[in-house]
């Protein structure tokens, strides 16, 4: 007589089951992790490739590249600048490049004759008296402050985990608004300057130039951008292939805040290679529940993994190694020192 009773898996051959699929769930998850990564990678340089096509379409168009920004509403001082500016503006110069990056709806919304941010922090004395340089018009009233709020794909990398978001207020915030302006992962190569009295006080030992202004006299060592610059392809004596336009930074820093893309606030200058390494990670990070914290506002970096991506002026897209030494970095944001070096 046959037997009904049905054969089943002991608990031995059970657990043994498991413990097999748990180790190809091990050695398989890298791999899908690894994969996406690539995945986003290739997405975050698609971005920068987008982004150099929009910077020469705008020179073709203009007859010079865009500004870093225009008329910066904070920390300035007149006898700092080339020329003085009568009103301010906080336009980023991204925001001028819309029509080149499919954004022409956004773009025929943007009042360009009133401030893109009601940004005046920490502005000190205009013209040698006391008055404050006045907003050319107000963010929130003409519309602007909702253009600078809306959050854009191509200034998004898709591996940055951090809160694009920037906090409300006078100084990081678009103004007295719900509001909240939006950060970008993308932003054009300047110098570091500093322009405030509090800090020269802090600091008696040096003396620091506002390079963030496109001071002409400074074009030897000067990066490609910086406010009210207007470039052109002949002021690139290094070439365009040696010479960096655009960076790529996170979203998260310990220090200030990341740019927004549509205006210029507090210390929001673009990005500072020749002062700071790639990757300079905050000091306890570890400690911090978040995966990566730049050191601050203005250091080139990313979460994929190694290194970061370099938009060069003649529109490639490299992924250069956060071991690259800093004179390599150094030469290739200066775009006429007649050091010419290539991108690692």
């Amino acid at each position: 007589m046959r037997s009904n009773k049905k054969k089943a898996f002991t608990l031995i051959e059970l657990l043994v089951v498991i413990a097999i699929i748990g180790i190809l769930i091990a050695l398989l998850l890298p791999a899908v992790q690894a994969a996406r990564e690539a995945a986003r990678r290739v997405q975050c340089q698609n971005n920068l490739k987008q982004l150099g096509i929009a910077l020469h379409n705008f020179y073709t168009t203009k007859t010079h590249f865009p500004p870093a920004g225009a008329n910066y509403g904070w920390c300035r001082q007149p006898h700092s600048r080339v020329k003085e500016i009568d009103f301010v503006l906080n336009h980023h110069g991204i925001l001028l490049m819309l029509p080149y990056l499919e954004g022409n709806t956004l773009y025929d919304q943007v009042d360009f004759n009133q401030a893109s941010a009601n940004i005046t922090s920490g502005q000190p004395a205009h013209g040698g008296n006391t008055a404050i340089v006045p907003l050319a018009g107000d963010a929130i009233a003409s519309g602007n402050a909702l253009v600078v709020s809306t959050q854009l794909s191509v200034l998004t990398c898709p591996s940055d985990l951090g809160n694009p978001l920037l906090p409300t207020g006078s100084a990081y915030g678009i103004g007295n608004t719900s509001l909240r302006g939006v950060k970008t992962n993308y932003d054009f190569s300047v110098l570091q300057g500093y322009e405030c009295d509090a800090w020269r006080k802090q600091a008696k030992a040096k003396r620091f130039v506002p390079q963030y202004v496109f001071n002409p006299p400074l074009l030897p060592v000067r990066p490609m951008f910086g406010e009210n610059s207007d470039t052109t392809i002949t002021m690139v004596e290094d070439g365009t292939t040696h010479t960096v336009a655009m960076i790529e930074t996170l979203f998260d820093v310990s220090n200030g805040e990341t740019s927004a893309w549509g205006y210029r606030g507090w210390v929001m200058i673009g990005i500072d290679l020749p002062t700071n390494s790639i990757n300079a990670w905050n000091g306890d990070y570890v400690q911090d529940p978040r995966p990566s914290q730049l050191n601050s506002a203005g250091y080139a970096g990313s979460l994929h993994p190694g290194g970061v991506h370099f938009l060069m002026a003649d529109g490639s897209v490299h992924f250069v190694s956060e071991d690259t030494d800093l004179i390599t970095i150094d030469l290739l944001s200066r775009m006429a020192d007649s050091r010419m070096v290539n991108v690692p």
